[in-house]
């Protein structure tokens, strides 16, 4: 009896070992094992002082039902506070509470993102719900094709791409319906908007405000319109050009006096004008 004790005692201490050494500690690492296996990258995005991430590691990442649910993904463990990957990883998909998993395609677009603590079936559940979600958004990308005259789906499935950072597919989408004839006017302007949009989260501050102006020189009303003056306020700001930011959030209101937008502005334009005063 006393045998059979210390190896289950033995066992137990042996199986976080072996369970740990199955995360990869950097991105590449990761990235080259998803592509050849063409796998989903499961993400634990921690930091040492986190109590429920290392609730996660004593109570879910050993448990069969996620070392099951996780065997045909590559997992990768980033601190966010090692500034590093982990840190640059954090800031770019703005993982601000945590614990946070990423889940990643092999070209590192976002294929799910889950937030918080669940026990470990629960989460397993969000997990396989997270990648339901994504494998139907890959089967709709694989049948593009179908929906070649179907121009608001067209949209979504361009806006999808960049609220998954696929930028380079999502750019490419967009630019076709802001080009490509036959596409109405509103489907048109509101790539132009997402496409700016696009842009700014990548930083291309530059590209977004070009973005805007080439869409105000085809239409000068409309949601997307309104939206994109808005956005090119915020643009401006970023770069530092307050007195242009300025005149373009009043620019704004003068044509745009009743827009559900003129709230936001409002907010916004105050502190412009205190900082310009303030020179």
């Amino acid at each position: 009896m006393k045998r059979i004790v210390l190896l289950a005692v033995f066992a137990l201490l042996l199986a976080p070992q072996t369970f740990a050494g199955a995360w990869n500690k950097s991105v590449a690492a990761a990235q080259k094992t998803a592509k050849e296996k063409n796998q989903l990258i499961f993400v634990d995005m921690f930091a040492e002082w986190c109590g429920w991430c290392h609730r996660f590691e004593q109570e879910v990442f050993p448990s069969m039902v996620f070392q099951q649910a996780t065997d045909d993904m590559v997992l990768l463990r980033l601190n966010t506070e090692d500034n590093s990957e982990g840190t640059q990883l954090a800031r770019k998909h703005q993982v601000t509470s945590l614990p946070t998993f990423l889940v990643l395609a092999p070209d590192l677009s976002v294929a799910g993102i889950i937030r918080g603590y669940a026990p470990p079936n629960d989460f397993v559940k969000m997990l396989k719900d997270t990648r339901g979600k994504y494998d139907d958004f890959v089967k709709r990308a694989g049948n593009e094709n179908a929906i070649a005259k179907d121009y608001p789906k067209r949209l979504e499935l361009a806006k999808e791409y960049v609220t998954r950072g696929a930028y380079d597919k999502s750019e490419a989408r967009l630019r076709k319906l802001t080009t490509e004839r036959g596409v109405p006017a509103a489907v048109r302007d509101a790539a132009y908007y997402e496409l700016a949009v696009s842009f700014v989260l990548q930083n291309k501050l530059a590209d977004g405000a070009k973005t805007v102006r080439e869409l105000t020189t085809k239409s000068k009303a409309g949601e997307p319109v309104e939206r994109s003056r808005v956005l090119l306020g915020q643009i401006l700001m970023q770069q530092g050009d307050l007195q242009g930011a300025a005149n373009e959030l009043r620019s704004f209101k003068a044509a745009f006096p009743n827009s559900a937008l003129i709230r936001t502005v409002d907010m916004v334009l105050p502190d412009i004008e205190r900082r310009l005063a303030a020179k």
